[in-house]
C-alpha cells in the first residue's frame, strides 16, 4: 500500500533522525521520545497525503461527463479505499478471483453496506471498474471526484429515463473496451433478507454490450460499522462465476435476473446458515 508505506517510512526517519538531533534520548526514561516523534510524523504524513489527494481530485469536474476512464483517478481511489480498508480493521478474503475474466464484463453482486463497493474496489484493483451508484455517493469528500473520474455512473432511480441513459452509458463504457461495469440490482441495502428482490433492466446493458457477467456475493460488510476500528471486520467476497454472453444470447433480462438472483440466494444461504 503506498500511502502507508510511505508514511511509516517518513515517520520512522523522523523518529530516528529527531531522537539523534533535536531531541535527543540522553536518558532510559525518556524512551517515549521516538515514540511520540513517529506518533507525530505519522500524523503529519497523513495529514500531507490526503492534502495531497484532494489536490489531484480537483484536476476532475463533478459537472463533467467522463467516457474514458482515468488511470490516475483509479490510482488515488484504490490508495485512499486501501488506507481507510487498514484502518478500520477490515480483513478481505476473496474466493475465486481467477474466473474473472481478462475482457470488460457486467459485475453483480448483492448490497448488504455501503462498505460492499468500498471492499471490493481494491479487492479488484487491476480491473478498471466502473460502477453504478446513487447520485448522494458523489458528494462523499475526496472521493468523489475520483469516482467522476473513473466513470462510476451515478443514476436517478426516480427517474426512468436518466436510469435509462445511465444503462445506455455502462454498455457503451463495456463494448468500448474502456471499463467493465458493476451493479447492485437489488437496488439498496438489504438489512432484512438475505437478498431483496432484483431489477431486472440493469441485466440489459450485458444484452447491450454482448458481454459476460460476474456474479459475486459480498457478507460481513454489515458488521464494519460496528466493529470498526476497535474490532476486526471479517468480510468474504465470492466470486461465484461468470455467465458467458453465449449463454445470454436470445434470454431476457427477466430470465438472467431470475438465474443470477438463484445462483446468488443458494450461495448466502450456505454462507449465512
Amino acid at each position: 500500500m503506498f500511502i502507508f508505506i510511505v508514511s511509516l517510512l517518513l515517520s520512522t526517519a523522523l523518529a530516528v533522525t529527531g531522537s539523534l538531533t533535536f531531541w535527543k534520548v540522553d536518558q532510559p526514561y525518556e524512551f517515549y521520545i521516538p515514540i511520540v516523534l513517529f506518533l507525530a510524523g505519522y500524523l503529519a504524513s497523513i495529514i500531507i497525503w490526503w492534502i495531497v489527494i484532494w489536490c489531484f481530485g480537483r484536476v476532475y469536474s463533478n459537472k463533467k461527463i467522463y467516457t474514458k476512464p482515468s488511470k490516475w483517478a483509479k490510482f488515488w481511489l484504490n490508495q485512499g479505499l486501501k488506507w481507510l480498508m487498514m484502518h478500520a480493521r477490515i480483513s478481505i478474503k476473496v474466493i475465486g478471483k481467477n474466473k474473472v475474466p481478462n475482457k470488460p464484463f457486467l459485475l453483480v453482486c448483492n448490497h448488504r453496506s455501503r462498505f460492499d463497493p468500498m471492499t471490493l474496489i481494491p479487492t479488484l484493483g487491476k480491473k478498471q471498474i466502473a460502477f453504478i451508484s446513487k447520485e448522494s455517493n458523489f458528494k462523499i469528500p475526496l472521493f468523489a471526484k475520483f469516482m467522476r473520474g473513473c466513470c462510476y455512473l451515478a443514476i436517478d432511480r426516480s427517474d426512468p429515463l436518466q436510469s435509462l441513459e445511465i444503462m445506455k452509458r455502462a454498455s457503451d463504457l463495456i463494448s468500448n473496451g474502456y471499463s467493465s461495469v458493476c451493479v447492485y440490482p437489488e437496488g439498496t441495502r438489504q438489512t432484512g433478507e438475505i437478498l431483496g428482490e432484483f431489477h431486472e433492466g440493469v441485466f440489459n446493458i450485458a444484452l447491450r454490450a454482448k458481454c459476460p457477467i460476474v456474479v459475486v456475493t459480498t457478507t460481513g460488510t454489515e458488521t464494519v460499522a460496528k466493529l470498526a476500528p476497535f474490532r476486526k471486520s471479517r468480510v468474504k467476497i465470492n466470486i461465484l462465476g461468470v455467465l458467458d454472453y453465449s449463454y445470454l444470447e436470445g434470454k431476457t433480462a427477466k430470465a438472467i435476473s431470475d438465474k443470477v438472483h438463484s445462483i446468488m440466494k443458494q450461495n448466502l444461504e450456505r454462507a449465512l446458515a
